[in-house]
């Protein structure tokens, strides 16, 4: 497995050298062999397909116009993720008007889930959850991604977004309440 990881790395930075060299060749196959991963990233902020490759395209210039900042003590990959998920955020802080930073002190709590939710949930495949994704609000959204998919804790998600860590689990439990209603709805006997 770690022979795997380092032969990727070292065509990521042969990769990563013809980029930085302007070689159209490597920026195009760098393009290629990520699009699929980056569109998914993009797509999870995005509400249409439209907008995630609106947003794709702003993520790969700033991958591009940034390449000579990264540093290959970490994975090439993550690094490209962290890049994209945050072109995905300043383009909907960008083109969003309400992309709300509302303060919420107040964090709701869960109930446990129900049966209904339990059985709902195991018919829903990873394409239907990230469509039911799209609809929640732009901002609680963000949040649920940077938790939920690109890991990232409250602290950092409030600092990213510019909001209260408070309100960071506010619109982690929203997202989260909203979609089980979503997959419930949609997903009932």
């Amino acid at each position: 497995m770690i022979d795997k990881k380092q032969n990727y790395e070292e065509e990521y930075s042969q990769l990563i050298a013809g980029c930085l060299a302007n070689k159209r060749k490597a920026q195009h196959r760098l393009f290629k062999t990520f699009y699929s991963k980056m569109f998914h990233i993009c797509y999870r902020y995005a509400s249409n397909k439209e907008e995630a490759q609106d947003m794709l395209n702003e993520g790969f210039i700033k991958i591009f116009n940034n390449l000579d900042k990264y540093q290959p003590t970490g994975s090439f990959e993550a690094w490209m993720k962290r890049v994209m998920a945050n072109a995905a955020l300043d383009y909907q802080r960008k083109h969003k008007p309400n992309f709300e930073t509302v303060d919420y002190d107040a964090i709701s709590q869960f109930e446990s889930s129900s049966y209904e939710e339990n059985h709902a949930i195991s018919k829903i495949s990873s394409d239907e959850l990230m469509l039911l994704i799209q609809k929640l609000p732009p901002m609680s959204r963000s949040v649920f991604n940077l938790y939920v998919f690109e890991e990232y804790s409250h602290a950092e998600i409030a600092e990213m977004l510019h909001i209260k860590e408070g309100t960071s689990h506010w619109h982690l439990n929203s997202a989260r309440t909203k979609l089980k209603q979503l997959i419930i709805e949609q997903y009932r006997d």
